[in-house]
């Protein structure tokens, strides 16, 4: 279990098999460059991703292909790029990898949480059906023995707390219509 996806109260309770997410999840992850690189297709700032999680994501015949520098993930919701090098040699596109990016605009499915593959419609049935809008309660509803490997399941390397806050949020969004 990754240690910036846990929390104290999580290793006490040993009943509680997913992770609590803190609000330090993924602060060790951050960009470590200081420089900024623009994707060298669509020119949107590139957001920083380790090796690791690129040779985790990409196709198993395309792992050669990545070079040991890291790279940068291409944020822009239009762009067909996934992931670049830091030196611009290298593009991975978004066919490229086993799991579709959450936040390009034809990703299906669109996960909330990459470790224990909840999907956006996952999250609308058990706000909807459960009454769970927490993510913790999500995550132990769908995936009671998750572990949190962040770090390369998700396609940025980072802690999925957010995506997964804005489904939540837009589930929340979406039974308010369907009450009305």
């Amino acid at each position: 279990m990754s240690e910036s996806c846990s929390s104290t109260e999580t290793k006490k309770n040993k009943s509680f098999a997913i992770p609590l997410v803190s609000v330090h999840c993924g602060e060790s992850e951050q960009d470590e460059s200081v420089e900024a690189i623009p994707c060298p297709v669509c020119g949107t700032k590139g957001a920083y991703v380790k090796i690791i999680t690129v040779r985790h994501l990409v196709e198993k015949e395309l792992i050669e292909n990545a070079s040991q520098s890291d790279y940068r993930i291409c944020m822009d919701k239009k762009c067909n790029v996934a992931y670049y090098s830091e030196d611009l040699s290298i593009i991975f596109e978004k066919n490229d990898l086993k799991v579709p990016l959450w936040f390009k605009e034809d990703a299906s499915p669109r996960y909330a949480c990459y470790c224990s593959r909840i999907t956006e419609e996952d999250v609308f049935r058990a706000v909807k059906e459960q009454k769970l809008t927490e993510i913790n309660a999500i995550r132990q509803y769908y995936d009671p023995e998750g572990k949190c490997h962040c770090n390369v399941k998700n396609p940025t390397g980072k802690c999925c707390t957010n995506a997964f806050n804005e489904f939540i949020i837009k589930a929340l969004g979406r039974l308010d219509k369907i009450e009305e």
